[in-house]
């Protein structure tokens, strides 16, 4: 008779699930932080809208201030949804592909990604460090431009690295026999 597993990450490895890595936990956090920033900019929104129609007195620069926040809060969102495969998959063409054909799309979908995310990394960390040099500001708040990037080019640098890990659990788990369930 089969003694069965008492604890819960013993129970998860049973059943074909694995645990977190620290990866994937950072990855949590950055797209729960995302979710603060987006509630942030909800916020601004709804208050400068409000002052706007009761007080006639909007927040200056609230689109300047909800534009950061959206650039901010979408590139923390970017490397969790990769490495959970949240992106939308339009498999019209592959509907009735073999799984193994759908494995090595899969694969080579998540290292285009990464390709794709390194590239735009590498520009706009470029980009940023010009934007410095040249003090460029937003109109009404006059905040420096380059601060945006901050966030936003090491969210794409983890994107490249969740594209990468993400074609690796492919590979080595396998589409047919059902990709490995995260648990969260």
């Amino acid at each position: 008779m089969a003694q069965k597993p008492t604890d819960a990450s013993a129970q998860a490895k049973a059943a074909g699930i694995r645990p977190p890595s620290l990866f994937d936990r950072f990855c949590t956090l950055l797209a729960v932080t995302g979710g603060f920033i987006l509630m942030a900019a909800a916020t601004v929104t709804v208050v400068s809208v409000l002052g706007r129609y009761f007080l006639n007195a909007p927040i200056p620069g609230d689109i300047e201030i909800v534009g950061l926040l959206m650039a901010a809060a979408i590139a923390l969102f970017l490397p969790y949804c990769q490495l959970h495969k949240g992106n939308v998959i339009v498999d019209v063409f592959t509907e009735a592909a073999p799984p193994a054909v759908k494995k090595w799309l899969d694969i080579l979908a998540s290292l285009g990604v990464g390709l794709v995310a390194a590239v735009l990394a590498w520009r706009m960390g470029i980009g940023g460090f010009e934007l410095r040099a040249a003090n460029d500001e937003s109109m009404v708040l006059r905040l420096p431009t380059w601060i945006g990037f901050v966030v936003v080019v090491p969210s794409f640098i983890l994107l490249a690295f969740s594209s990468l890990i993400a074609a690796w659990r492919d590979a080595t788990d396998g589409h047919a026999a059902g990709a490995a369930k995260v648990i969260e």
